[in-house]
């Protein structure tokens, strides 16, 4: 790691050479090697076979491996957001990705995402990958969209919204390593049945934020689409988690633009340069708020509609078990938004869900599961940020800088969706009107005495 100067301040960097097995990594490099840092499953992997299977498939998991094991390998600067990455990579066919095109779209989609600068040299590959096995695998003749499926809220209600509309022609592609709601005697039967790779970096994580999870997703949806020749890919972000983290970025953060139609739409161009597919990503629940989501997917799928053991919380299990159990620890800002869309949405769900079983509580501490005692002043200032995130958000509306910052909102999504800007304005007031009201009803309900209504009044 080196740093390089940019501007009066210091631009944090690391080489990373991507390695087959065996092979020695270039002099002065950060080494990446291939299943040691990055792990391929092979039965996972061939539930990605198709008849359309192609090394390059291969290669762009390969890729998304390795971008994320560069983002979680060097911290960011308390002083400056950015970081520069060159990375080397091994490939089965280096013109292709080398090819101005497409090296442009990939640099471009991951800076935009990111806000990093990126770099990379692709080399012919010592070894030919294996081919995955594919006589498994009944891959629909008739796909219409794919969409990323994790253990989240909002990708089980709009999977299940979509397909009452689509039936079989919507396909799931999961993106977790994880696969706790498939009956094992069917997993290794279904297309994309989970991520097939896990990114281990040997150490402690450096960096969290995660930014390069949206171009994972994406990818990966990408690649579902591409193999089965389907048009679309359904992003299932409702409009608090699409549209607030670029809207209103924390402290001096760059913008999270992970689940935002200005990232998709440079990633249809990087697909359509690679793999020659035209797709488009599309926003179904954009201008709704996760809470109407969660109603209409209860209203409208009854039973089946198993949303209180989803996860949204993304604490690692070691930082919230109480009494050996994994809960979520229900203060942190996807914590706040669930809890909020439940209320939303006219629903309960167990106390026992959440480390922080009450928001009631008149102090933060009070609000801790019995027998939890790992509150750390980092949490109560993640909880913080949280909490006034969404209390923003709530009263934007009547900030005299709104207008300004509609027309730059404006101008960048309908460019994006291919939308006029009237449309967009008016789904736009229409969100936040919708967050305004239901966050309104949240907090008058936990009461004056509560933790969270006192950081509102304190910050006021």
């Amino acid at each position: 790691m080196t740093g390089v100067r940019s501007g009066y301040l210091e631009l944090k960097e690391l080489t990373v050479d991507v390695v087959e097995p065996g092979s020695r990594p270039r002099r002065g490099t950060h080494v990446c090697e291939l299943e040691r840092h990055l792990r391929f499953d092979t039965e996972i992997l061939e539930t990605f076979s198709s008849t359309n299977w192609q090394p390059v498939v291969y290669d762009a998991l390969v890729v998304a491996a390795a971008v994320e094991f560069c983002d979680r390998s060097l911290g960011r600067s308390s002083m400056n957001w950015g970081r520069r990455f060159h990375v080397h990579i091994p490939v089965h066919d280096p013109a292709r990705w080398s090819e101005f095109t497409v090296s442009r779209a990939l640099v471009e989609a991951l800076n935009f995402l990111t806000g990093d600068d990126w770099h990379f040299i692709f080399r012919a590959r010592k070894a030919q990958a294996a081919k995955p096995a594919q006589n498994r695998m009944e891959f629909p003749s008739d796909g219409e969209a794919v969409i990323a499926y994790s253990e989240g809220m909002d990708s089980r209600a709009v999977a299940g919204l979509e397909r009452k509309r689509l039936g079989q022609r919507l396909v799931r592609v999961r993106v977790g390593t994880k696969q706790r709601d498939i009956p094992r005697k069917v997993q290794l039967s279904t297309p994309f049945a989970a991520l097939p790779y896990e990114v281990k970096l040997g150490c402690d994580n450096s960096e969290n934020s995660a930014r390069s999870r949206g171009f994972k997703f994406s990818l990966v949806a990408a690649i579902a689409a591409y193999m089965i020749n389907a048009p679309y890919a359904i992003v299932p972000e409702s409009g608090q988690g699409a549209l607030a983290p670029a809207i209103l970025p924390v402290g001096q953060g760059y913008a999270d633009y992970r689940n935002h139609p200005a990232f998709t739409v440079l990633m249809e161009k990087f697909v359509y340069a690679l793999f020659g597919h035209r797709l488009r990503y599309r926003f179904p629940r954009l201008w709704m708020t996760k809470g109407e989501t969660l109603r209409e997917f209860v209203d409208n799928c009854g039973d089946s509609a198993n949303w209180a053991t989803t996860r949204s919380c993304w604490q690692k299990q070691r930082q919230v078990s109480v009494s050996k159990s994994w809960r979520q620890c229900g203060i942190c800002a996807a914590c706040m938004l669930r809890r909020l869309s439940v209320h939303a949405a006219r629903l309960d769900e167990p106390k026992e869900n959440y480390v922080w079983e009450t928001l009631k509580a008149s102090t933060f501490e009070a609000g801790v599961a019995e027998g939890f005692n790992l509150i750390t002043e980092a949490l109560r200032e993640y909880a913080i940020a949280g909490v006034l995130h969404f209390e923003h958000f709530s009263s934007i509306r009547e900030s005299p800088t709104y207008e300004m910052l509609k027309r730059r909102t404006a101008t960048e999504l309908a460019r994006a969706l291919t939308e006029s800007p009237d449309i967009v304005v008016n789904g736009l007031d229409r969100l936040l009107q919708q967050h305004g009201r239901e966050w309104a009803a949240f907090t008058d309900d936990l009461g004056p005495e509560s933790f969270v209504r006192k950081w509102i009044d304190t910050a006021s």
